[in-house]
């Protein structure tokens, strides 16, 4: 903000949001790397909570800069001319959107090459248009056929996208967070597909993977454990699993062995993963969703009429 008062109290709201006083012990130590503090990644945690890295010249008794007082006592019209004024000697177009159909007014201001928190070229690559290249096929997994499967997830490893991405991200549907769709990860469902097509080498690097990032539910990571050791089992020669299938059940539940035996059979396909396909069939919360939207478009649409 181009008030000081407000800047500062703005930055310190947002340091201490969600945090402690002791909270502050945790943050990174200031550094004389510049490279380190101009890093873009080091802007966006600066953006997210405040925790990006800070240079120890800041605490320098000379400044780099002189300090201007900056004389902002007219209207809000005033400071709004002034600030437009700046952009206009830069050069820079400014778009603005003022929506008041709701009866609350809000203002969204864009400043291409200005007001961008993110690198342009992470906008780019992480452009949610990127979606529709997986939308279909996910929602219609459990209708794929193996040639399908196996262009999906050679498809997803070529992307190079975050394993530990989820799909809600990845493809804009919501799910509800307490299913297994709502926790589900790229990682995971390339597992579930691997296990689908019976490749089961592929199947157990990505379970290894899953295990040691794993943030989902209990019940979830114990079925995991469970088809790591059996496709362990599965890819030694010299190992059989009815040797092992009576203390499994007793480990992990007959139920829970049950699913793991018939996913890594391909006999159960995508456990835990219930049917839906592209008309969200049972997703009643995007569903929720999308009535909001209906609603709001109704509501601009009575007022563009008015």
């Amino acid at each position: 903000h181009p008030s000081f008062e407000v800047a500062l109290e703005r930055s310190l709201t947002e340091l201490l949001q969600g945090r402690s006083f002791e909270g502050l012990n945790d943050l990174p130590l200031p550094t004389f790397n510049s490279q380190t503090v101009s890093e873009p990644n080091n802007f966006v945690e600066h953006f997210i909570d405040s925790v990006g890295v800070v240079s120890w010249r800041f605490f320098s008794a000379k400044p780099d800069f002189e300090f201007s007082e900056w004389d902002f006592s007219g209207s809000n019209d005033e400071e709004a001319e002034t600030l437009f004024g700046i952009f206009e000697e830069l050069g820079a177009e400014v778009y603005m959107a003022v929506h008041e159909d709701l009866g609350a007014p809000v203002c969204r201001i864009l400043v291409p090459g200005y007001s961008e928190v993110y690198p342009i070229e992470d906008l780019i690559w992480d452009n949610t248009n990127k979606a529709l290249d997986y939308r279909e096929d996910i929602l219609n997994l459990h209708r794929l056929d193996d040639d399908q499967l196996t262009d999906l997830v050679e498809r997803l490893e070529e992307s190079q996208m975050d394993d530990h991405a989820d799909i809600i991200t990845l493809i804009g549907i919501e799910f509800d967070e307490n299913t297994v769709w709502g926790q589900l990860t790229i990682l995971e469902l390339k597992l579930l597909v691997y296990l689908a097509l019976q490749r089961h080498e592929e199947a157990l690097d990505c379970v290894q993977m899953f295990l040691q990032y794993n943030d989902n539910t209990v019940e979830r990571g114990l079925f995991y454990q469970a088809v790591s050791a059996v496709l362990e089992i599965v890819l030694d020669d010299e190992l059989e699993l009815n040797d092992y299938l009576h203390s499994f059940q007793r480990m992990f539940g007959e139920e829970t062995m049950a699913a793991v035996v018939g996913s890594v059979s391909g006999e159960v396909r995508f456990h835990g993963l219930t049917p839906t396909n592209m008309q969200l069939e049972g997703l009643e919360r995007h569903q929720r969703l999308i009535d909001s939207y209906k609603k709001l478009h109704a509501a601009r649409a009575a007022k563009a009429g008015n």
